[in-house]
């Protein structure tokens, strides 16, 4: 997975600082994903739309870098996306989005990640599957959200992505 991520810098992969909000939008991402288009959304989403076959046509998958480590538990992590699902049924009447499952470790130390897995199904018909991340380290915070037609293509863009977002995260080493 790590061999399709590129940028400037070490072999296929590269990864830098968790960058504070950016000043201008012309900054680079992180990391990009070859096969993947990229657009700044705001001044601090980073958001990728899926350019080749193999990723599945209209994926797409957005993440975000916050200073700072943040707690919590997988508990508070099923809470708050019970609530991001009541607000965006909220938000849009006739959708339904049904919580397909939702995985994480236990533990309070060290890096943490959880991830909720959601199918979204619009008044008209049409479905798509989520995954929505949020990996916790010392140094920083990311949320990482993936979404495509096909539930494996979901699952497998969110893993391409978060093996990346681990990458930044990671602790420095020299």
């Amino acid at each position: 997975m790590v061999g399709l991520l590129t940028a400037a810098g070490i072999g296929g992969a590269s990864a830098q600082p968790v960058p504070a909000a950016p000043a201008a939008t012309t900054q680079p991402p992180p990391f990009t994903v070859s096969g993947w288009s990229y657009e700044r959304r705001g001044s601090d989403v980073h958001m990728f739309r899926c350019a080749q076959s193999s990723c599945g046509a209209g994926s797409k998958v957005s993440y975000r870098y916050y200073t700072g480590g943040k707690q919590m538990t997988l508990d508070q992590f099923r809470e708050g996306q019970e609530q991001i699902i009541k607000a965006l049924e909220q938000r849009t009447p006739g959708q339904h989005i049904t919580l397909l499952g939702v995985d994480g470790d236990k533990g309070t130390a060290g890096p943490r990640m959880f991830k909720a897995r959601r199918l979204t199904v619009t008044a008209n018909g049409a479905s798509e599957y989520q995954v929505s991340g949020l990996l916790l380290a010392g140094q920083g915070s990311a949320s990482l959200i993936s979404s495509a037609r096909d539930e494996k293509a979901s699952n497998d863009n969110y893993a391409k992505f978060a093996a990346a977002v681990k990458l930044v995260l990671a602790p420095k080493t020299r």
